[in-house]
């Protein structure tokens, strides 16, 4: 591997791992702060939505409700007497409930009826599967941490066997209970949530059951919970409000003893034991766990859940949706975190490795792929296994590693460009600079080989000019004739090379390829010939500033279309972008040889067959087939006379009979090629005496070589070369 590519491996891969590292501790630290939790939290509820509702039909819980029916049809109006909760827990066990646990906290008298409370005691005492509620209050604030316990009141704890089970809430960032909060301690001493209370009565489990902590679960009997965290487990919502059994609480206590307001006292059909009708014998409450709580909107007993957004939840159902997860065993299991920031990790390399390596719309379509990945996986462990993993810092460092590439992409691209404009910009037209930065077709250094048109143009006898100029006029007439020409070349997507005094050394399609590089390097050296004619009016207009030769300038050009290598070329430190090739020694033999014909352009056969391919506007005429001076095979050249809306009809007219001549010349019938060259010559453009400089031209070259040809004998297959004896 070349050590420029080694380099650039090295330098991607260093890239690719500090973006990556970048965007992973983005990510990681974003993922947790607050509202990045809460999105996270709010995809969780999403997935209930999806996973849709899990049957209850053979849940062992019922909810007794203290509802709105139940406060139209009793006597006495919330709060109730506690007479009444003895009734139902007599009713309840007449039924065959296993457990009964009430979700509301008796923790004052029944400040109506005193003996109600007695009354109610006797009921605990009589019945042993009965849970109350508590609470243990925690208060925080920055000078203390205050915990104190809001029980059921002394008599009821005296008189009931079983702990009270305690009903506080963990309540999320966003005010909604996912969270079930397993065990609390006070003064070292354990309290166990409401549901495991439940739980441990319904199992006849005694009060030596507690909760321990192994590894990353809550042992509680033959249980095993998943821990969220230290003290709570997700849970499992089964689905929408009222997905358990209920009944009303005026139900349970309507039996032959107990008169509802809405009941007719002369035709009563009791809710609990009418025979027919009567809950009592339907058996629908046998062995189940029944829990009692308030659903009325006026006791504000409600949270927001998955499946019920809106607070429109009762406490008392979140309890049942905890206790049916932990007996079915139904538990969501959150991947550890750890396990999260690996994966976070691996994305993160991946896709900056990835972006950086595979540029374009794949890299995009590998990032929408692997967030689209990310989601469908989470959703497909959550419906299938259980399995909640958390992908805020996944989505996150998957953006922020392609965004992070793609930014140090966009950063590199916008340097490349401002080195390729400073590289090129001086001797490319600034539109063919945008194509090169647009098509990202820069050569590779150390030359790239390709068909080009190599172009040449010299000052005719220069040295005239720098003997009647002083070196102020002398550089003052150059800069503006070179960089008039130069304007020519760049516009018609020339490549500048170099500058040789007053010489220009240019080349078409490179470092772009242009199709009709030939063409545009005809057209630009007869557009270069008009120019000079107008610089040359401009000089004689003005006056003495210059001698007379200067308003006689003259250029010749020589062009040559052919395989070339094109590349940055030099040393380490100063290297230029220029062109090598036998095809460009030609090129700058057309230019030199040119004064032989006495014509300004002359082309070899290759430039006027590609040129002729896309464009009619030069006249060509033929020259010579000859070999020039340093090579061996013979090469056609030809003149390009000028551009057809540029040229009188008589310069059409005069290459039209030079080609007549032409012809008997290959034929070698020597006194009818001079008849005929002596008449085009009378049409010639540049003709001796006529204009200052003009020695010969092509007619003239052809009548000499003519009237030597008549002394030598040449092979029947003679086929019209010349030998060039100079440049």
């Amino acid at each position: 591997m070349p050590k420029s590519s080694r380099k650039n491996r090295t330098n991607q891969l260093r890239t690719a791992t500090i973006i990556s590292l970048i965007a992973i501790i983005v990510a990681i630290f974003v993922a947790y702060t607050p509202p990045f939790r809460v999105l996270e939290l709010k995809w969780l509820d999403y997935l209930f939505e999806l996973r849709g509702p899990v049957s209850t039909d053979d849940s062992p819980i019922i909810i007794v409700k203290i509802d709105e029916q139940t406060d139209s049809e009793l006597p006495q109006k919330y709060p109730y007497p506690r007479s009444y909760y003895a009734k139902v827990v007599e009713n309840l066990n007449k039924a065959g409930v296993k457990t009964i646990g009430f979700d509301i906290i008796l923790d004052k008298p029944d400040i109506n009826n005193l003996s109600s409370d007695s009354a109610f005691a006797r009921t605990l005492r009589r019945f042993d599967n009965i849970i109350l509620a508590g609470r243990v209050n925690r208060e925080q604030n920055y000078y203390s941490d205050f915990q104190a316990l809001v029980e059921p009141a002394p008599l009821f704890r005296e008189y009931n066997v079983n702990r009270w089970g305690f009903v506080d809430i963990l309540i999320d960032s966003d005010g909604f209970v996912r969270r079930y909060l397993l065990e609390q301690n006070h003064l070292d001493q354990p309290y166990y949530a409401f549901g495991l209370e439940l739980l441990r009565e319904y199992h006849g489990w005694s009060d030596t059951v507690d909760v321990v902590r192994r590894g990353d679960k809550a042992i509680f009997g033959k249980y095993e919970i998943p821990l969220l965290d230290a003290r709570s487990m997700m849970i499992n919502y089964y689905g929408y409000r009222d997905s358990f059994q209920s009944y009303s609480l005026d139900q349970i206590m309507d039996d032959a003893d107990f008169m509802t307001n809405m009941e007719d006292p002369d035709f009563q059909i009791n809710g609990f034991d009418d025979p027919e009708y009567g809950l009592l014998y339907q058996g629908v409450l046998e062995g189940k766990i029944v829990m009692i709580g308030q659903t009325m909107v006026e006791m504000q007993d409600f949270v927001s859940t998955p499946f019920a957004p809106s607070e429109n939840r009762p406490g008392v159902e979140m309890h049942a949706h905890a206790l049916q997860t932990i007996i079915d065993g139904n538990y969501i299991i959150a991947v550890d975190q750890y396990l999260e920031i690996v994966i976070t990790i691996f994305l993160g390399i991946f896709v900056c490795f990835i972006t950086l390596f595979i540029r374009s719309i794949l890299s995009l379509i590998n990032m929408v792929g692997l967030m689209m990945l990310s989601i469908v996986s989470t959703y497909y462990l959550f419906i299938e296994a259980n399995i909640h993993l958390r992908i805020s810092s996944f989505l996150l460092v998957i953006f922020l590693g392609y965004m992070g590439s793609l930014v140090y992409d966009f950063i590199i691209e916008q340097r490349e460009k401002r080195r390729i404009k400073s590289m090129f910009s001086s001797y490319v037209s600034p539109a063919l600079v945008e194509q090169m930065v647009d098509s990202e077709e820069e050569p590779q250094l150390g030359g790239d080989e390709s068909e080009i048109s190599a172009f040449f143009s010299d000052i005719q006898s220069f040295s005239a000019f720098s003997e009647k100029l002083t070196p102020t006029q002398l550089v003052d007439l150059i800069n503006e004739y070179l960089s008039a020409m130069t304007d020519i070349i760049t516009e018609e997507g020339g490549t500048l090379d170099k500058y040789i005094g007053d010489a220009i050394v240019a080349f078409y399609g490179a470092p772009v390829p242009i199709q009709n590089h030939a063409y545009r390097a005809c057209v630009t050296s007869q557009l270069m010939q008009i120019k000079q004619a107008e610089l040359r009016e401009k000089w004689k207009s003005e006056g003495d500033k210059w001698p007379d030769v200067v308003g006689q300038m003259q250029t010749r050009i020589g062009i040559n279309t052919g395989i070339a290598v094109t590349g940055n070329m030099g040393s380490s430190s100063r290297f230029n972008y220029t062109m090598m090739g036998d095809n460009v020694n030609l090129a700058a033999r057309c230019e030199s040889g040119a004064k032989s014909y006495g014509v300004y352009t002359m082309v070899t056969e290759e430039t006027k067959t590609e040129a002729q391919k896309f464009g009619e506007e030069c006249v060509f005429r033929y020259l010579d087939r000859i070999v020039v001076k340093g090579r061996t095979q013979p090469v056609k050249m030809f003149e390009i006379v000028g551009l057809k809306d540029h040229l009188k009809k008589s310069y059409i007219d005069c290459v039209s009979e030079y080609e007549k001549g032409i012809e008997l010349y290959l034929k070698k019938e020597w006194d009818e090629a001079i008849k005929q060259f002596q008449h085009s010559s009378e049409m010639e453009q540049f003709k001796p005496g006529f204009l200052p400089g003009v020695k010969t031209n092509p007619s003239l070259v052809m009548i000499d070589r003519c009237e030597s040809m008549k002394s030598v004998e040449l092979p029947e297959d003679w086929d019209g070369v010349y030998v060039m004896t100079s440049k």
